[in-house]
Formats: C-alpha cells, structure tokens, sequence
C-alpha cells in the first residue's frame, strides 16, 4: 500500500494536461534588468517590452534637522492623509522624534515611521508608504511646529512599460514591480530602467517533464521489485514469500503492467505506445527508461506524446466541448445527441410607454430584494439606467438590463448571466410587463446512447461505458428544433492514455473499498481466525491440564490412605502369627 503511495504521489505530478504543461522555463535576455519566474500553467510563447519606469513607494523627511533621537517635537496633532482618509496622532511637551516616530507606527495607516541619522549629528523623522505606486502617495499636516514641513524624498510612482514602439505602442502602468498579468503563468520582477526591449521567452522545459516521467517509473518498478521479493519462491529451499500465491499482489503487478503496456489507440500513429517514447518492460517483468528517446520524443511533438500520456477527449462538433471525464470512463467514440438547449432566464417588456406616475418596483434574484425606482415620464433609456443603477446599488451582477427593439418598438430586456434552471429571477409590481418569475432551462441529451443529467450547459454521462464525460453544449434552442428535436453533435472521443490507465487502476486499488484494504481484511480475517483457534486450544488444553492435577491429587491421596492402611496391616502381622491354635 505504501508502495503505491509513492506511485500515486508521482502520477499526481503528471496526470492532467496542465500538469504536463507546468514544465516550462522562461528566461530573460536581461536578467539584472527584468528577472522571470514561472509560478502557472503557462504557454509556450515570447513578449518583449521596455521598462520606462519603475514603481516607487512615496517618501517624505522632516525639512526640520533634530541633534538627537530624543530631540522634543513639541505639542500638537499630527495628521497624515492617505486616499482621502486622515489618521491622526498627537504629541504632549514631552514627546521625542524617536516617540513620535512610534506613534506614526501604531496607526496601521500603511505607512512605516523611523528616525534616520543624516550624517551623525543630524536626525530627521522618515515616513515611508508601505507600498509602491502613484495611489500609495499621502500628505501631511498638523499643529507640531518642528513637523510642519515634510520634504518629499520620492515621489510614489507606477511602474511604466511599453509594448512595441512607434504610434502604436502600447504604455502598461503596474503599482508594484512584481508584474503577474503580463504573460499568464509568470512573474515579471522588474528591476531597473532599461534603453531597450527586454525579451521574455517560455519554452517547454522537456528536461523536468522527462524527469517526472522517470520518477514515476522509478516509483512503479520499485512497487513491482517489492511485490516481487514478497511473492517469490525459493524451490531450493522450497520456502516461499510471505504473500506467495496472493491474489491482490498478483493483481497488483498485472494492473501496473497492463495500464503501461496497453496500446493508446487515441493517441497519434507514431505515440501509441509507450515504448514509442523508451518506456519497455524488460524480461523480468520490470520496466526501462531510455532517457534519450524519452526527451527527443517531447522535443520533437510534445503534444502528440501529451495525447498518449494522458487522458483526454475531443468532440468534432464546435457546438460541444470535452471538460472531464471519470475514473470509470472507458476507452471510445460515444455519439452525443442533444433534445433540449440550455437557455438564460430572461424576460422582455411590452412595448415601451413613459409611466404615468413614479413607480417602485421589485426584482428579487438570489436572495435579493432590488428595490428599483422609475419617475413619472422617463424615456426608455432613463428607465434602463434606473434599473441598472438599482441592480448595482445592490451588487447584483448576475442580472443585466438593455433597450431592445421589437417590429420598430423599444422594449426593456432583463438577461440572467448564468445558464439552466439556477439562473432564475422574479419581477413584482413593474409598469412595463415585466412582472413574472422567469428561470432557464437545462441541456437535456444523451452520450453514447446512455442518460445524461444537464446543468446549465453541462451535460454529464451517467450510466454505461461512457460514466462520467462531462461535455459542455453550446448548442441553441433553434439548432435543436431546426434538427427536429433530436440534435446530433456527432461522436465524443476519450482516452484515458497511459498515466490515465494508471489513475484507474490505483482507484481501484486503494481506499478504504480498494483491493488493498479487502486483501488487508481478509488477511485480517484469517488471522483473527488462527487466534481464535489458539485461544480455544489453549483454554481446552488450562481445563485439561486442571482435570490432570485435580486426578493427581485424588491420586495422591488415594496413595496416602493406602499406604496408610499398608502400613497398619503391617503393624498387625505380627500379632495375628502370636496367638494360639485352636
């Protein structure tokens, strides 16, 4: 079980699409300029920019010199004003710079205080925003005579860079120089100002993919060598191992074996199998890994090997999508067959006519009440302004409001963001027709021929072969009934590739109902069999030994009497030879 531990924790490195994909590596081409580090899933890809400025923390200094940490500031309030709100502390007669540099610090205001020494003799208060950025700048003010004037040291700036050059150049501002929006995946450091493009590059790192794939083999043949120590038998000694003829263990090896020689027949002609990319099994039943055919194999088609390594699936029709699939999906074409679309809740005015009078109204969504207000002789567009301030006021952002037109004649439209029967509204008491509760509807369908259950968009296999393929249906109501009601989106491929096999088989192997854990309660069982036989044996052999040394004492007591009576006959002899004939 343990074993398989270590396989599971490997595998987990390497089963999902964007588990391969993580191995990349980018680089900089001015690494002491703009540092790069992949912390995402990121694509294979290159940007360059220039760095024009980099993000700074606003500072201000003291313009008044003190001789000394404990210098006085002098009674007042002193106030610093950040976005708009002011945090304000206050000095008595006997309040020092180093004191006053304190009470800056207990104010939580995104500011760090400190007391910095010039040049020995002289000491200035130094106030310093915690973070970079135009928005971190702050000022201040107060009633402290020796505080009144704050010099800015730096000005709180973003960082600047630009994309391209010439007219269409594209200028990007960052607060921080820690840039994680730029190129998905990586974080940008920027360091310092630079004259010209900075490259960064992101290149599939085959090197740490190869080494994954290596330990995760390491992880297997150390599983099969372990099994194998406990399974052997010595016909010279004719002793076996302690799980010698155990079925589990026997199954175990197969599973393993099995998932890795399987042929992928998803995968491209050239990567079907595994020794396509040098993973063989040897003669003794263990498996060897060519390290050089392995990483040519994902320099040369990195997706190609992705499609034999891992699970996935495709749908031919654009209208449907592969998500996921299940650890019981197994390998083939399955023919998807829509019967109803997923709809939005949504729900349109009559026409449009200016209320007569000011109108409240509601529209409850997710458990929100939006009180909306319409004043008497509002144009449509004033309307829908309304009812989207409302909406906004509440912070619903699920429902959004627009102007149509119908046959030449304004309408209000309300649309709910999500789709199925959760995107569900009510409208109550409107002047325009809306009024009624309004929900969408689920996508209803098959997947090879088996039920599926629809949630929005989603439509998951529930029985059969294809359990658990989960496909996202972009179908309308118009495709299926233009169909007749019965849409075919054409045939959905799966496969689970070779580490997908391995992720089945571990499923059924661990667990608390894997085959481990039953092999584990049948040994169990027996073992709780053999002890119970012991313990009987051994109470039966305490009430026997009991009935011995109760004979033997009935025995030894029986001897005592006789030799007792022995001994009084003995005595008698004598006197019984001594008396006289008759």
């Amino acid at each position: 079980n343990s074993k398989l531990s270590a396989v599971r924790t490997a595998l987990n490195k390497l089963d999902t699409a964007s588990d391969l994909s993580k191995f990349v590596a980018a680089a900089s081409s001015n690494e002491s300029a703009v540092g790069v580090t992949v912390t995402g899933s990121a694509t294979p890809g290159s940007s360059s920019f220039t760095v024009s400025r980099l993000a700074t923390n606003h500072q201000v200094a003291s313009a008044t010199n003190f001789t000394s940490v404990d210098d006085l500031v002098g009674a007042g309030d002193f106030t610093i004003t950040i976005d708009g709100t002011d945090h304000t502390v206050t000095a008595d007669g006997s309040t020092t710079l180093k004191e006053m540099a304190a009470l800056i610090n207990g104010l939580d205001a995104d500011v760090s205080a400190s007391v910095i020494s010039v040049d020995g003799s002289t000491y200035k208060l130094m106030i310093n925003a915690s973070d970079t950025g135009a928005a971190t700048a702050f000022t201040t003010s107060g009633s402290v005579g020796s505080l009144s004037t704050m010099d800015v040291v730096q000005q709180g700036d973003d960082a600047e860079i630009v994309l391209g050059s010439g007219p269409g150049a594209l200028t990007l501002n960052r607060a921080s120089n820690e840039v994680t929006d730029l190129i998905a995946g990586v974080t940008i450091d920027l360091k310092e100002v630079t004259t010209g493009p900075v490259s960064i590059t992101v290149n599939r790192d085959t090197e740490a993919a190869a080494v994954a794939v290596e330990e995760l083999m390491t992880a297997v043949n150390d599983t099969l060598g372990t099994i194998g120590t406990y399974t052997a038998y010595n016909a010279e000694a004719e002793v076996g191992g302690v799980l010698a003829g155990d079925s589990t263990a026997r199954s175990v090896v197969d599973g393993l074996r099995r998932s890795i020689s399987s042929v992928v027949n998803e995968a491209a002609e050239t990567y079907k199998t595994m020794s396509s990319i040098g993973i063989s099994i040897t003669r003794d039943g263990n498996f060897t890994v060519d390290g050089s055919k392995l990483r040519e194999a994902l320099d040369a088609d990195f997706e190609q090997v992705s499609d034999l390594l891992l699970s996935s699936g495709n749908a031919p029709d654009a209208r449907a999508t592969f998500i996921a699939a299940g650890t019981s999906t197994v390998d083939g074409d399955y023919p998807v067959v829509i019967t109803q679309a997923a709809t939005q809740a949504s729900a349109q005015s009559n026409n449009y006519k200016k209320p007569n009078a000011d109108y409240i109204f509601q529209i409850i969504t997710g458990g929100t009440t939006v009180d909306v207000s319409v004043a008497k002789n509002d144009n449509v567009d004033e309307s829908v302004q309304a009812i989207a301030d409302a909406l906004s006021a509440a912070g619903v952002t699920s429902l959004s409001v627009s102007k149509v037109q119908v046959s030449g004649k304004d309408r209000i439209q309300l649309d709910h963001g999500a789709w199925g029967s959760g995107s569900e509204f009510e409208v109550i008491g409107d002047p325009f027709g809306l009024a009624g509760t309004y929900s969408g509807q689920d996508v209803a369908g098959t997947i090879g021929g088996q039920a599926a259950t629809g949630s929005g968009q989603t439509l998951t296999a529930d029985a059969g072969d294809p359990i658990g393929i989960k496909l996202k249906i972009t179908a309308t109501e118009s495709d299926v009934s233009g169909a007749g009601g019965s849409l075919s989106l054409g045939d959905v491929s799966f496969s689970n590739g070779t580490f997908g096999a391995i992720d089945v088989f571990l499923e059924s192997a661990e667990g608390a109902d894997g085959s481990i854990s039953r092999a584990r309660d049948r040994w169990q069982a027996e073992i709780d069999y053999i002890d119970d036989r012991i313990a009987d044996m051994e109470d039966r052999v305490d009430r026997r030994e009991q009935m011995l040394i109760r004979q033997f004492a009935a025995l030894e007591t029986a001897m005592a009497q006789l030799s007792s009576q022995a001994s009084w006959l003995a005595s008698q002899l004598p006197g019984m030879s001594q008396q006289p004939q008759g």
